[in-house]
């Protein structure tokens, strides 16, 4: 839905978890696009946010695993492997979930959603 929300948070912290999907996105994107989005659900009061990339995804059987401290995708690339783990774990306090999109496969999805 159109319109706005606000939702219990602390700025700092979902500075962090857009922030770092973002870069996230970006460093798996060589070329294309990073694009956010957001809508909103009245009926169950949950802001959804989506960063998708064109990028080169993630396997299925790492969709979860992704989400574990010290994980990466690729250990070419630069990271420590905390980000999404900080990601899932702000997220979760703030009452929300965060998890892979199963059906994107046009690179990477990442939908955090939020009670309003």
């Amino acid at each position: 839905g159109r319109g706005t929300c606000v939702i219990p948070t602390n700025e700092t912290y979902m500075t962090r978890v857009i922030d770092n999907l973002l870069q996230n996105a970006a460093k798996f994107t060589a070329a294309g696009s990073v694009t956010v989005c957001c809508d909103k659900d009245d009926s169950t009061r949950k802001l959804r946010i989506r960063v998708t990339d064109t990028g080169i995804g993630i396997a299925p059987d790492k969709q979860e695993w992704v989400f574990d401290r010290f994980t990466k995708v690729d250990s070419f690339k630069p990271g420590s492997g905390i980000g999404l783990y900080l990601c899932r774990l702000i997220v979760t306090r703030l009452g929300g979930a965060i998890r892979v999109c199963p059906d994107y496969r046009a690179g990477c999805c990442i939908e955090i959603t939020l009670p309003y």
